[in-house]
C-alpha cells in the first residue's frame, strides 16, 4: 500500500489524529503548568517569561511545530467528520442516543470555540493585538513586564468570562478526546479499558482548574500588580 494510501485510510487518519492530539494535550498541560508560575509573582514570572523570549528562533520552530501539530489534528477530523457523514448519506429517522456523555455529543463545538479562543488568546498574549494596553510594560530590570500584562488584562469582567467560557470548553474537548485517543490507538482494551476511561476526564478537570484558578485569583484579588 501506498504511503499517501496509508495516512489518507480511516486508521492512518485515526491514528494521526491521536498522536497529534497526545502532543497537543502535553503543550496544554506544559502551558498550564508553566504559566501557574503567576501564583510565585513578577519576579518568577518575568524570569520565565524572559528566558522563554530568550529562546530565540527555537521558540518559532516550537510555534510552528504546534501549529502543524493543530493542523494535522483538525485536518485529520474533518475528513473523518465527512467519511463518516459519506458512509451515512442519510439520517437515521431514529436517533437512540446510548452511553454517550454530553463531551461527545458537543465536540465539534467545543473545537469550534477551542480554535476561536486559540487565535483570541495569541492576539491578547503573543502579538499584542487585543489589550494591548499592558503589553509593552517594562519591570525593574528591563525586562517585558508580562506579569502586569497577565494581571491587569483579568480585571475586566469580560475578558475573564471569555477565558472561563473558552477553558471550560477545553477541558470538555479534552476529556473526551483523551479517552477516544486511546481507543483509537488500541489501547482501551481489556484491564486498561476502565482505568485509561477515566484519564480523559481527570486531564478535563485538571485543565479547567488550573486555567480558572488563574484569571479568577487576579480579577477577585488574590493575585495583584
Amino acid at each position: 500500500m501506498a504511503r499517501s494510501t496509508v495516512w489518507t485510510s480511516t486508521i492512518g487518519l485515526k491514528v494521526a489524529m491521536a498522536g497529534s492530539g497526545v502532543a497537543l494535550v502535553g503543550f496544554v498541560l506544559q502551558h498550564m503548568v508553566a504559566n501557574l508560575q503567576v501564583f510565585a509573582g513578577r519576579e518568577t514570572f518575568n524570569a520565565y517569561a524572559h528566558f522563554m523570549q530568550g529562546l530565540g528562533g527555537i521558540l518559532w520552530v516550537a510555534r510552528l511545530g504546534l501549529l502543524a501539530l493543530l493542523a494535522t489534528h483538525v485536518g485529520a477530523a474533518i475528513m473523518l467528520s465527512r467519511r463518516n457523514s459519506a458512509a451515512r448519506p442519510q439520517a437515521y429517522a431514529v436517533i437512540k442516543s446510548r452511553r454517550t456523555n454530553p463531551y461527545a455529543k458537543t465536540m465539534l463545538y467545543s473545537g469550534i470555540v477551542v480554535l476561536a479562543y486559540l487565535g483570541y488568546h495569541l492576539a491578547h498574549f503573543t502579538l499584542g493585538i487585543a489589550h494591548p494596553e499592558y503589553f509593552n510594560a517594562v519591570d525593574e530590570l528591563g525586562r517585558k513586564d508580562v506579569y502586569t500584562n497577565f494581571v491587569m488584562s483579568f480585571q475586566h469582567p469580560a475578558v475573564v468570562g471569555m477565558y472561563v467560557v473558552a477553558n471550560l470548553a477545553i477541558a470538555a474537548h479534552l476529556a473526551h478526546a483523551t479517552t477516544s485517543m486511546f481507543r483509537s490507538v488500541g489501547l482501551s482494551v481489556g484491564s486498561l479499558k476502565q482505568p485509561l476511561r477515566m484519564v480523559g476526564p481527570a486531564v478535563g478537570v485538571a485543565v479547567a482548574l488550573g486555567n480558572l484558578a488563574m484569571p479568577l485569583a487576579c480579577y477577585v484579588g488574590v493575585i495583584t500588580v
